[in-house]
C-alpha cells in the first residue's frame, strides 16, 4: 500500500482542482466567506457580474458590486438564511443577470462550508444556465395543457411520439353529433384522415398521405417548427365541416424524443361567413344571380378554358318594363325581377352562367352545348316564364325578347359575343318583341 499524502500534499492536490474547475468550467461557481466577501469566482460568473477578471471581485461584497442594491440586498440576505439554518439548496431555478438585456434563467444551488469542527467558514455557489432548457419546459408544459384542457373550438388533439412511432395520448369531445374517429396507432390515424377528406388536390391530403416518420423528421429537420392547413372533413356521422389542423413539433423533455402535437379546430361557420362575404362581391344583391362584373368574368374564363367546345349566350331585355314600374311602383318591378331571376336558375345547369348586367337585362350562358337545335327551346321556354310571372301584374303587356349569339361563330370574346348578342336582341324587339333571333356571322 502506498503512503499516505501530507496534508500540504492534499490541500495543494485540492487548490489545483479547484483552479482547473474555475478556469474551465461554463457553470458560474463563486464562493464566499463568512461576511459575503468573494473569495473565488470561476470566469463565467465573473462576466455574469459584468466584470472582466476574478481580482475585481475578490474581498467585496455583492453591495460593492451590483448596482441593484435590491438585488445585492437580497442575495445578502438568501446567504445569511443558508449559514444560519446550516442546510444546503440545490437546483433552485431563478432569474438571472444578462449583459445583454434577454431573459435567462439559472438552476442554482449553494453549500455551506465548515471546518472539521462545524463550523461554517462560507458558501460555495454554483449557478447553471438553464435558460433553454426552462423554456424548452414552459413551452412543453403549455403545449400538454391541450391534453387536458380542449383549446376552444378544438374537438380533438393528438400527441404522437414521431422517434417511438405511437400514439402516446388523444382527446377528442362530441361536436355536431359527431368528431374524428379515434385511433390506436399512428397509421390508423393517417388512414382515417385520408378517408375523411373531402378535396384529394388539398394540402392536408397530401400531408396526410405522406405521413411517415422519415417525412414528419425531414420536415423538421428542415427548419419547420409548426405548420397548419385547412380543408374539409367528413365527421363520424358523415356530416362534412371546415377543419383547420395545426401541427406543432415539441421535443419531449424526459427522453429528448421528437414529437408532434396535432390539433383539429372546427371552423365551419368561420368558412361560410368567408363564402358569404365572398358571394356577396360576386352576386347581385337583389336577384342572387351573377352580377355584372362576375358575369363577364365567368364567360371570360369558360371560353379560355374550354376553346374548342361550343358555348351559346344568350341576352335576354324584359319588354315594356317600365309600365311594371309606372303601375305598380318600383317595389313590385323588383319582385318581378327577383321572380324571374330565380325561374332563369331553374332554366339552367349549375355549369351555365347566369347573371344581371343591368336593369332588366340578363345574360345567360350556356356551357357545351352539343346539339344548337336545344338553343330554340330554351329560349321559347324563357319566355314562357315571363309571359306566366305576368299573370300576377293585370293590366301590364309584358313579354321578354332575347338575342343570341354562338361561339366561336358570332366571335371568340365575350365582347364580340355580347355585340352579336344585343344586335340580335334589337332585332327581335324592331320585329314585334316576345321573340328571340340569333346573330348573324
Amino acid at each position: 500500500m502506498g503512503d499516505k499524502i501530507s496534508k500540504e500534499e492534499y490541500n495543494s492536490i485540492i487548490f489545483a482542482a479547484y483552479s482547473a474547475l474555475i478556469k474551465n468550467t461554463k457553470n458560474m461557481v463563486f464562493i464566499k466567506d463568512v461576511n459575503h466577501r468573494y473569495v473565488g469566482a470561476s470566469d463565467a460568473f465573473v462576466k455574469m457580474m459584468g466584470k472582466e477578471e476574478e481580482a475585481q471581485l475578490l474581498g467585496l461584497t455583492d453591495f460593492e458590486i451590483l448596482e441593484d442594491q435590491n438585488l445585492a440586498k437580497r442575495y445578502v440576505n438568501d446567504d445569511k438564511k443558508l449559514m444560519e439554518m446550516g442546510e444546503n439548496l440545490e437546483d433552485y431555478v431563478e432569474p438571472i443577470t444578462d449583459l445583454d438585456g434577454h431573459a435567462r434563467y439559472g438552476s442554482t444551488s449553494k453549500y455551506t462550508l465548515k471546518d472539521d469542527n462545524g463550523n461554517v467558514l462560507g458558501i460555495l455557489g454554483i449557478t447553471k444556465d438553464v435558460t433553454r432548457e426552462y423554456f424548452t419546459r414552459q413551452h412543453y408544459h403549455q403545449e400538454l395543457k391541450s391534453l387536458f384542457e380542449l383549446p376552444e373550438e378544438a374537438y380533438a388533439v393528438c400527441y404522437i411520439d414521431i422517434e417511438d412511432w405511437r400514439i402516446i395520448s388523444q382527446r377528442r369531445k362530441e361536436m355536431f353529433e359527431g368528431t374524428i374517429q379515434s385511433c390506436n396507432i399512428v397509421e390508423e390515424l393517417s388512414l382515417a384522415a385520408i378517408d375523411s377528406i373531402i378535396d384529394r388536390e388539398s394540402e392536408a391530403y397530401d400531408f396526410y398521405k405522406n405521413f411517415t416518420k422519415e417525412a414528419l423528421e425531414e420536415l423538421f429537420e428542415g427548419g419547420t417548427t409548426e405548420f397548419s392547413f385547412k380543408y374539409e372533413r367528413r365527421l363520424t356521422n358523415g356530416l362534412i365541416r371546415w377543419v383547420h389542423n395545426k401541427a406543432k413539433f415539441i421535443t419531449d423533455i424526459d427522453n429528448g424524443h421528437l414529437c408532434l402535437m396535432l390539433i383539429a379546430k372546427d371552423i365551419d361557420e368561420e368558412k361560410k361567413a368567408e363564402y358569404e362575404l365572398l358571394m356577396a362581391a360576386k352576386m347581385d344583391k337583389m336577384t342572387m344571380v351573377y352580377n355584372r362584373e362576375t358575369t363577364m368574368n365567368r364567360i371570360r374564363e369558360i371560353l379560355f378554358e374550354q376553346k374548342d367546345a361550343t358555348h351559346v349566350l344568350l341576352m335576354l331585355d324584359v319588354d315594356n318594363f317600365k309600365n311594371l314600374n309606372d303601375t305598380y311602383g318600383h317595389q313590385k318591378g323588383d319582385e318581378f325581377l327577383i321572380q324571374l331571376a330565380d325561374q332563369l336558375k331553374r332554366h339552367f345547369r349549375d355549369t351555365d352562367v347566369v347573371g344581371r348586367i343591368g336593369g332588366d337585362e340578363f345574360f345567360a350562358l350556356m356551357k357545351n352545348v352539343p346539339d344548337l337545335s336545344m338553343v330554340p327551346r330554351k329560349a321559347d321556354q324563357i319566355l314562357d316564364t315571363i309571359i306566366a310571372i305576368c299573370e300576377n301584374y293585370e293590366g301590364v303587356n309584358l313579354s321578354g325578347s332575347i338575342g343570341i349569339s354562338v361561339y366561336p361563330e358570332h366571335g371568340d370574346t365575350v365582347e364580340k359575343l355580347y355585340a352579336k348578342a344585343d344586335e340580335a336582341l334589337y332585332q327581335a324587339k324592331r320585329r314585334g318583341k316576345n321573340q328571340f333571333i340569333f346573330a348573324t356571322s
